[in-house]
């Protein structure tokens, strides 16, 4: 992994910030949320003491407190935000918004013989919406004496006495409300309630009926009885419903205590709604600066999205008739709770508080608070909005920083890193050229220290790479006067037999140092006779013919064979240097050939380019020189006794492959046989 990607994942880092900022906010909002419902849960705690006490907490009979049974048909009147239009029509009644016991339509269920009843209390007058299923419907026609479909209303008060009215028509429109005898065939009297005001409308399969009526006629029961023109029941409730309702003089007293953006709800032990009062606008007025809801909005709509809500999803609890489930059932079963929740159905985000209302001995219902907590999540939101922003645009800046380093740093690197790779030239040479050595910081001090040490290398092989003319010059002179004074000690004086082995040891050992001296300095030699050098266009099948003869008469050790030389293959170049080229590839393989073994010359041509090659039996190419085969001063051999080795003679025949733009190849063959040496060439 390279230095830049490092230097990138470690500013990733950075993007702990925004986390361990956002872990900051969500603590600081989880304690001003608890602060908050703390507040609320006070609040509450104290409304439902101060009302434990109230008298329009009370029931309105003791009968009342038995609970309320769907099933027996009693009935709930919620009070209604406002007057219903007495039209014959169910479109203005709240309907409730979850599954109300009792409120489902018994119509539509397919009990036939069950009227669909709708109550409410709006001001000091109960209105209702009946529903009847009824065929053959006729009016009464007062001209004729003919009995008429008609409805009765029966209410009975604590104390047991009953009232009766009877509801008939004319014609759709207004009807005609009038007292009547208490039980069958409920015959009406000639006195018309005139409290009693509405509208009769027929429908596809009946009539309905609404209407309004002084909430003192309305006892603790109701019945509803629906008759044809012959006195006979076609529809009715089960029996006398006791008559739960809201209390206006509860709301009326809760609306003391309900200050703008703070509502209060009351429930009984069923959770029916008895009182509500204040108002939580759906969108506060929010005209702090940052607060807004306009004020990072593109952004604060994308964290919203990505990050987890922190408050429970709103849920429907059945208003506007009561108030089911949390936190109003952990407050009627005793236990005060608050909770936070989402911003649901035209409401923002609120906490709301409920605590039970207890009186001395029983148990009186429950009061719920609801305080909007909006401006607290736009807060929180504002300072994740803020803190992500600024930690974002701080991570971004750190990662461009670190990256332009990185990228400078790991320029320099290169830099270096090419600079020292390449400071040893193929020929030996030493180019102590390194940058960045004027740099104050630790990549300048390596630099440094890179070239003063590629200054001293230069220097010793500067000094090894003269040492050979040296030498030979200083030595070549001495070495001629002992070869002379053997030559001359050998033609005067007649040697014993022991002395003249010593004698022609010694010449033999002067005849090694004769050729160790001229090795020595045949690379120089060569260098400077390329230079000077003129090219021709010869043909190098010739060429490879007349050498290979001549090996075969010089090698007799070895087979010689030659393949591929049957064509011309000009070139342009030097034969006398091709030749020398193919004496040190020969001499290097017949090194390496063992007694008897193969050395195969072959010249092929490969479109614009001829290739040469040398291949032998023996040794393959050893592993710690790859790559290393034609540098100066390189061997993997021994010195035999007559023959030196100083690693020159591939050195030498690159030398002259680069002189004719030719490149040398070292590799073994491919049964591992042997090692083939290859010299690729352009054409003429």
């Amino acid at each position: 992994m390279s230095i830049r990607i490092k230097l990138l994942l470690l500013s990733l880092l950075t993007l702990m910030l925004p986390w361990a900022g956002w872990q900051y906010a969500q603590q600081m909002e989880t304690t001003l949320r608890t602060g908050q419902e703390a507040s609320v849960l006070t609040t509450a705690q104290v409304l439902a003491r101060v009302l434990a006490n109230e008298s329009q907490m009370r029931y309105r009979a003791d009968t009342l407190r038995s609970g309320f049974d769907a099933n027996s048909g009693d009935l709930f009147a919620p009070l209604l935000s406002s007057a219903p239009l007495l039209d014959g029509f169910a479109d203005e009644w709240p309907t409730p918004t979850r599954p109300v016991p009792g409120i489902d339509p018994p119509l539509a269920s397919g009990a036939s013989n069950r009227p669909l009843i709708r109550i409410g209390i709006h001001g000091r007058m109960l209105h209702a919406y009946i529903q009847i299923k009824a065929a053959n419907l006729q009016y009464d026609t007062r001209s004729a004496g003919i009995a008429a479909d008609r409805l009765v209303l029966l209410t009975r008060e604590e104390d047991g006495q009953e009232s009766a009215w009877c509801i008939s028509a004319l014609s759709p429109g207004p009807f005609i409300a009038r007292d009547c005898d208490i039980g069958a065939p409920w015959q009406p009297r000639a006195r018309t309630a005139r409290e009693i005001s509405g509208v009769w409308r027929e429908t596809t399969d009946g009539y309905a009926i609404e209407l309004r009526m002084p909430l003192e006629n309305i006892g603790t029961h109701l019945a509803v009885y629906a008759l044809d023109a012959q006195a006979r029941t076609i529809a009715s409730t089960p029996s006398l419903a006791k008559v739960h309702m809201g209390s206006q003089a509860l709301q009326e007293r809760l609306q003391q205590y309900a200050p703008p953006g703070l509502r209060i709800s009351v429930v009984d032990t069923q959770g029916w709604l008895l009182a509500r009062a204040g108002r939580i606008e759906p969108t506060p007025a929010i005209d702090r600066p940052g607060l807004r809801s306009d004020d990072y909005g593109f952004l604060r709509s994308v964290y919203r999205e990505l990050l987890p809500a922190s408050a429970r999803p709103a849920h429907s609890y059945g208003l506007p008739y009561g108030m089911w489930g949390e936190p109003v059932d952990a407050a009627l079963s005793g236990e005060p709770q608050a909770i936070w929740f989402e911003q649901f159905g035209g409401e923002p985000a609120l906490v709301r508080a409920a605590v039970p209302i207890a009186g001395k001995d029983q148990m009186l219902g429950a009061l719920i608070v609801e305080q909007p907590g909006e401006e607290l999540v736009l807060v929180r939101e504002m300072a994740l909005t803020r803190l992500l922003n600024l930690t974002l645009m701080a991570t971004l800046f750190a990662v461009a920083i670190t990256l332009a380093f990185a990228a400078r740093l790991s320029h320099r690197i290169r830099r270096l890193s090419v600079a020292a790779s390449t400071a040893l030239t193929a020929e030996g040479h030493i180019d102590p050229n390194i940058p960045e050595t004027g740099a104050g910081d630790e990549l300048g001090a390596l630099a440094r220290s890179y070239d003063t040490l590629l200054g001293r290398l230069k220097e010793y092989t500067s000094y090894l790479q003269t040492l050979g003319t040296k030498l030979s010059h200083e030595l070549r002179t001495p070495l001629t006067i002992v070869s002379s004074s053997l030559d001359n000690l050998a033609s005067e004086t007649q040697l014993p037999p022991t002395a003249q082995s010593y004698l022609e040891r010694a010449r033999a050992g002067t005849n090694r140092m004769h050729g160790i001296l001229s090795a020595l300095s045949e690379a120089t030699r060569v260098e400077q006779s390329i230079e000077h050098t003129d090219t021709v266009r010869f043909d190098l099948s010739e060429l490879l013919r007349d050498m290979t003869q001549a090996y075969q008469q010089t090698l007799p050790a070895v087979r010689i064979e030659l393949q591929g030389a049957d064509r011309p293959c000009f070139i342009h170049g030097s034969p006398d240097l091709i030749a020398q080229l193919l004496d040190k590839l020969m001499d290097n393989a017949s090194d390496f050939t063992p007694a008897d073994g193969l050395i195969c010359l072959t010249l092929q041509a490969r479109g614009q380019d001829c290739e040469l090659s040398v291949s032998n039996q023996g040794p393959l190419l050893p592993a710690h020189l790859e790559g290393r085969w034609f540098e100066s001063l390189t061997s993997s051999r021994d010195s035999t006794a007559d023959k030196p080795h100083l690693g020159l003679g591939l050195y030498i025949a690159r030398l002259i492959a680069d002189f004719h733009g030719g490149q040398l190849l070292a590799e073994n063959l491919e049964d591992d046989s042997g090692v083939r040496i290859s010299l690729t060439m352009p054409r003429a």
